[in-house]
């Protein structure tokens, strides 16, 4: 393999996949813009033009649309970034006869078991929102084609102060009156965790398995305790916070139980995958 394209490279995923896989000398990288978005990707004639001017082996997806608030509201324009334009990458793939495969990031926000219970990949997926239900729409596209599909959720210190660890960091650092959920369950993972994965499995050529798999750490934790332990690692903990029931809070619905059962992801890609509080503390050590 020699040509890697990263789509939405200039997001917080796609951007540190982009900076560890750099280090490869032996790849050819390409990007949608680093900084700022350089290519309208929803446009169909442009999304073509710029696939076929690259020819990938590999193309790696990192666009999302991920505030559930903006998908509830702009119903449209979610399917049209978290499906359309995953539909169109295939139709151009076919049409044209290419032979790249695909890598696709999808969202832990499917799974919602009662209680603490983790999910595995064939658990029953609940479409509570728009922003589920067209990314679910997107992965069966992915399934379809043979692709590569991680659900995951993720936080770590990002240049655009939008993940969960930037707002708790910076919410607590200001002394801002904050509610923390309870009643939320995840096992997320730090970015450069998964670029780190995503660089392996480039590397040892595993990216030419296809399915679906749970990428997240080891084990769960409550949102709140996550919050809690990430901003007394990062030294800026105070009791300026109202724990609180999402649902109640909210008006759109999301999942309680996002937590994933990863043995799937570790027994077919041979990866003992961390522990939350280790990740917890690995990324705290970065914001002081």
């Amino acid at each position: 393999m020699n040509k890697i394209l990263i789509l939405g490279s200039s997001g917080n995923l796609g951007n540190q996949i982009y900076k560890n896989l750099k280090k490869k000398v032996k790849f050819k990288l390409f990007h949608t813009g680093l900084k700022k978005r350089k290519i309208d990707l929803t446009n169909e004639i442009e999304l073509e033009k710029f696939i076929l001017s690259v020819n990938p082996d590999l193309i790696i997806n990192c666009i999302a649309l991920t505030s559930i608030d903006e998908c509830e509201s702009f119903k449209l324009i979610s399917k049209k970034i978290n499906f359309g334009i995953v539909k169109s990458i295939f139709q151009i793939k076919n049409q044209k006869k290419l032979k790249f495969k695909f890598i696709h990031f999808s969202t832990d926000q499917f799974y919602n078991q009662k209680g603490k219970k983790s999910s595995k990949e064939v658990s029953k997926i609940f479409l509570i929102n728009n922003y589920c239900y067209h990314k679910r729409m997107a992965e069966l596209k992915c399934i379809k084609n043979k692709s590569l599909v991680f659900r995951t959720n993720f936080f770590g210190k990002s240049p655009n102060n939008k993940t969960f660890s930037d707002w708790i960091f910076n919410s607590f650092r200001k002394k801002k009156k904050i509610y923390l959920f309870d009643d939320v369950y995840f096992n997320p993972l730090r970015l450069t965790t998964i670029a780190n994965i995503i660089t392996m499995i480039i590397v040892s050529k595993k990216y030419q398995y296809s399915g679906v798999y749970n990428l997240g750490s080891k084990d769960g934790i409550s949102k709140s305790d996550f919050a809690i332990q990430f901003a007394n690692k990062a030294r800026v903990l105070n009791n300026n916070y109202k724990l609180m029931k999402i649902n109640k809070l909210l008006k759109i619905r999301r999942s309680n139980n996002m937590f994933m059962n990863v043995e799937k992801f570790e027994n077919k890609f041979k990866f003992k995958l961390p522990l939350i509080k280790s990740e917890i503390k690995k990324e705290a050590n970065r914001y002081f």
